[in-house]
């Protein structure tokens, strides 16, 4: 049995969001490779739907240093080059506010001061004048604190998503708008791979990308490659913060930098917060998320999908944020609070996955919390390594190698 060539793709890449859209972009810049991107958009209404991504929002955090090399090369490496991608599509998705990281862990501090001279030269230490730069924040007394001016601050993760497929199809690529189900080799000897939709569509191609996210542990995609095993991830449920503020307030505050917090406040143990952002809805909100506390472990479809189509998050939760946050910005005028869930896929050393595992299959998994501001990276060194078997980065290809553990599916 065979298949005519131009119905076989070079590329195909599964996952839609953040890192599969950038892999199928950088996959298309390489000459004489045809790309196909399969995965569902967001959806209107998310009741009736199983799959969704924790790309469907306005606002994420962006900036050069990390706590790790690896993470500072990925964020880094994907921030020079987003400019350039929004100047391509002519969609903005980056907001160079700057970003502010403050630390009760002197420790924490002098590893970013360190890791700066490299990726971030410009960072400044703001411990002791923070109050005369920004003087609507009340941060802790006790912290250590460093400002990254430029090439830092916000993105939107829905037009970042929209940008990398812009781009990808202005270089050829096409997108496939369906779920896919597993992942079959080919019984032709003309193309290597079946991709499976739920639908019943069968895509063909010579490699395969696997991007996503947390369903790499809900989805028999790998039952053919890494047979009884899937990537191990722990699938953290998260609870952010909406703040409705007036244009008034949204003014008051337009000079606002990202900010991370690594310092207790009752409840919580640190966050992380947005300058006001306006929404599709024409409302201004600050929004915020919480740092290990308020995680809860999702380990079925069935969790993650009721997870996500409640959207409210954890009340409680929610209630700690807006307290802090009228703490960290005193006089804040707050119109209404809401909150929504999203959800992070933790690999076990807190490093993404990059790797080929089978002829012709490769994987880009495991965001951390850090995924939107390095994803042009991530798919960029996936894309080459798939297609090409390239591996063109600093960071050794062996401290990103994939981690499995036994299939309960």
């Amino acid at each position: 049995m065979s298949a005519p060539e131009e119905n076989v793709y070079q590329l195909i890449v599964v996952g839609a969001g953040m890192i599969g859209s950038a892999a199928a972009y950088h996959a298309s810049l390489i000459p004489n490779t045809s790309v196909c991107l399969v995965g569902p958009a967001e959806p209107k209404c998310r009741k009736g739907r199983e799959i969704f991504g924790c790309w469907y929002d306005e606002g994420r955090l962006c900036y050069r240093v990390s706590g790790t090399p690896t993470w500072s090369t990925l964020a880094s490496e994907s921030l020079y080059r987003y400019r350039e991608l929004e100047k391509l599509t002519g969609i903005n998705f980056f907001i160079e506010s700057g970003h502010v990281y403050a630390t009760s862990e002197k420790g924490r501090w002098e590893n970013r001061l360190k890791l700066s001279k490299k990726y971030a030269p410009d960072i400044e230490d703001i411990t002791k004048t923070w109050m005369n730069i920004f003087t609507f924040f009340n941060l802790p007394e006790d912290v250590y604190i460093t400002y990254e001016k430029s090439i830092a601050g916000h993105l939107s993760p829905r037009n970042l998503v929209q940008a990398h497929q812009t781009a990808a199809q202005m270089h050829g690529a096409q997108i496939v708008r369906k779920i896919v189900s597993t992942v079959v080799p080919s019984k032709s000897d003309a193309y290597k791979w079946d991709v499976m939709t739920e639908c019943g569509t069968v895509l063909r191609g010579h490699r395969v990308l696997v991007a996503v996210g947390a369903y790499a542990a809900l989805k028999p995609l790998f039952q053919h490659v890494c047979p009884n095993l899937v990537p191990q991830l722990a699938l953290m449920a998260q609870t952010v913060a909406y703040l409705h503020v007036g244009e008034e307030e949204a003014q008051r505050l337009k000079l606002m930098p990202s900010l991370n917090i690594e310092s207790s406040f009752g409840k919580l143990d640190g966050a992380y917060i947005l300058p006001p952002i306006k929404y599709p809805d024409g409302k201004w909100y600050l929004k915020l998320g919480h740092g290990d506390a308020y995680e809860q472990r999702k380990t079925t479809l069935d969790e993650v999908k009721d997870w996500y189509i409640q959207q409210s998050g954890s009340p409680e939760c929610m209630n700690e944020l807006a307290k802090y946050l009228c703490h960290i910005l005193p006089g804040l005028k707050v119109e209404k609070v809401t909150a929504d869930g999203c959800l992070t896929s933790d690999t076990p050393t807190r490093e993404p996955y990059i790797e080929v595992v089978a002829e012709g299959f490769g994987l880009a998994l495991g965001g951390n919390g850090c995924g939107a501001k390095s994803c042009d990276e991530i798919g960029r060194l996936a894309a080459h390594l798939v297609i090409l078997g390239e591996w063109e980065s600093e960071i050794p290809k062996e401290r990103l190698k994939t981690i499995w553990e036994p299939s309960q599916l």
